[in-house]
């Protein structure tokens, strides 16, 4: 809007912008006491289409002047409020959802140009003022069939491998042979499902996992939806052959990108894949990280013009920010990788790194609270309670310091309190699994209804995994089964991520066999010794590195059985084998003399 428009508009009395509120309580109060709905816009920074909608539709003056008159507009960022996103998306960002003054859903879309928006806001204000009391019920309705999901959540179902089997076969199902990734369009990098992929390669040796593997990693790589000329990988791609990128890099997507090629190079011993790793660890280095705050940034993205030009064309040009917020649990996820990364690649400077945002984390968290989104100011305005996905992230991140050569009594006293307190606020004690919010008796519309969204508990469980066999504390262990357990039905309604799901129940039907290498960080030896044990075809592997200046060795332990070091990686897979064979009983020979009991 000119600036000459705006002063008109402020002589007559209309109003100039939309006056977004944030969620809370008084702006549900307010839209009840003047008898309005609620707009809410669930958007996010890097959204190019939230961008477009705020530079047209909402800065239309009649939309303007509508919403002003008639509605309480509610503004969410969706990175700042998963909690929301959650419970109100309605199919893609940006989100536009007409809600009643207590919070039940009325209606919703996607995008929309002036005219639809316009046309949309008469038809819910008219429907508001006249049947009302109808809104309110539907709104109750869909709240007690959130309440009825959830309790589906429990545990109870015995796991076992079919499980894994079942998954397997549904992640392999959605392949596409022609362009490698998962499904049609949009075509997503299907993070979870390449994780699974090289875990079943890994355990299992068959040929058609390794095949997928390749083709998926190299297109993705070798295609458009890798920004060859900055780094990083895209969001997504229009067409199932990659050629049509959604210009918006999100650090969670580079952090899991990063890992699967990291493990790739491991397992399959490509250069390739090494090298992308390292391009894309730059990438989150160079543009994602702050440096002053010691967290990542959540994205860069919304300018789709400056991604599609060329090298040439971007000369004199501004490329976009990178989100002015970081985040909690995105951070824990590079400390992770970063410290893995420091000893793959090898490039010793990254743990340091991993380390400075550690503790950064972990004095927030020392406090009680984690915020999920900060900066240097401290937490972002209208952030809500404490988030299960944050307290999971950290903890397996502080376990990982303790296993890759960190202070390991520190970090593993500090994940035992973590641990505590993530039980503490978010366990459900009755039915098994993690709710993502601690309780609040103030909560506003569906967020009375506490969910147990899948990923959010496949990190805890990773988490808890990972500290049960460091202390060795049953209870954790029974907590970790018992969530497990509580998805044996519910995965199906997860799509991808039950892929992740389907890991790490295979982890937790084998028990951790422990492999400790010893060795000079960057040396090749150490290098080779990392590899064979990463490539060790046994389900739960569970790798710590230590750094020495004496030759290479490594050390396999399951339970209290630990056999002697092996100094060549070409022992080490007989060494495992050995490792997790059915241990015979002292008394077996007495019994077969004796024709059994």
């Amino acid at each position: 809007m000119s600036q000459s428009r705006e002063v008109a508009g402020q002589a007559s009395g209309q109003a100039v912008h939309i006056e977004w509120r944030a969620w809370s309580v008084a702006a549900f109060e307010q839209a009840q006491e003047e008898n309005k709905p609620v707009l809410l816009s669930i958007g996010a920074v890097w959204c190019y289409w939230c961008q477009v909608m705020d530079e047209t539709t909402y800065a239309d003056p009649e939309i303007i002047n509508y919403v002003s008159r008639h509605f309480i507009a509610v503004r969410v960022d969706n990175d700042h409020r998963p909690d929301i996103n959650l419970r109100y998306n309605v199919g893609g960002w940006p989100s536009t959802v007409f809600l009643t003054g207590h919070g039940g859903n009325i209606a919703g879309a996607t995008y929309l140009p002036p005219d639809q928006l316009l046309a949309m806001l008469m038809e819910v204000q008219r429907a508001y003022q006249d049947q009302k009391p109808e809104m309110y019920d539907q709104g109750n309705s869909v709240l007690r069939q959130r309440r009825d999901e959830v309790r589906k959540i429990a545990f109870g179902p015995e796991l076992g491998p079919e499980l894994v089997d079942r998954l397997a076969r549904r992640a392999v199902g959605t392949y596409d042979a022609r362009n490698g990734g998962f499904g049609e369009a949009p075509k997503f990098p299907g993070v979870p499902i390449l994780g699974f992929l090289l875990h079943l390669y890994r355990t299992t040796g068959e040929d058609f996992y390794r095949v997928m593997l390749q083709k998926t990693l190299n297109a993705m790589a070798e295609g458009s939806l890798w920004d060859q000329h900055e780094g990083g990988f895209f969001r997504y791609s229009a067409t199932p052959d990659w050629s049509e990128p959604q210009h918006e890099k999100m650090l969670e997507d580079n952090i899991g990108l990063a890992r699967v090629y990291l493990d790739a190079f491991l397992l399959l011993g490509e250069e390739r894949y090494r090298q992308t790793a390292s391009d894309t660890i730059d990438y989150l280095m160079n543009h994602l990280y702050d440096p002053q705050i010691k967290g990542f940034r959540g994205s860069q993205g919304a300018h789709s013009d400056y991604f599609g030009l060329s090298p040439e064309g971007r000369k004199g040009q501004i490329a976009p920010a990178p989100d002015p917020f970081c985040y909690a649990g995105w951070s824990a996820q590079a400390v992770s990788l970063l410290l893995q990364a420091s000893w793959r690649l090898p490039r010793v400077e990254l743990k340091e790194t991993a380390l400075e945002v550690l503790d950064a984390l972990d004095s927030m968290a020392r406090n009680g609270s984690l915020p999920h989104a900060y900066s240097a100011a401290g937490p972002a305005p209208g952030l809500g309670g404490q988030q299960l996905s944050d307290w999971a992230h950290l903890l397996n991140a502080l376990l990982d310091a303790a296993s890759l050569g960190a202070d390991r009594e520190k970090y593993l006293a500090r994940a035992k309190d973590v641990a505590a307190q993530m039980i503490d606020w978010f366990n459900d004690n009755q039915r098994g699994g993690f709710f993502d919010l601690e309780q609040d008796s103030q909560a506003v519309g569906y967020l009375q209804v506490r969910e147990k969204p899948l990923p959010d508990n496949v990190a805890a469980v990773q988490g808890l995994l990972k500290l049960h066999q460091a202390a060795g504390d049953q209870a954790i262990l029974e907590t970790a089964r018992q969530t497990l357990s509580a998805y044996v039905e519910a995965n199906r309604d997860y799509g991808e991520f039950a892929a992740s799901y389907a890991v790490t129940v295979d982890l937790l039907l084998n028990r951790p066999l422990e492999i400790t290498v010893e060795g000079p960080r960057g040396d090749p030896a150490t290098h080779a010794m990392l590899a064979a044990a990463y490539q060790a075809s046994y389900p739960h592997v569970v790798v710590k590195l230590v750094e020495a200046d004496a030759p290479v060795q490594a050390h396999v332990c399951v339970d209290t059985l630990c056999l002697p070091p092996v100094s060549d990686p070409a022992d080490l897979p007989a060494t495992v084998a050995e490792a997790v064979a059915p241990q015979e009983s002292p008394f077996e020979d007495i019994f077969q003399q004796f024709g059994g009991l």
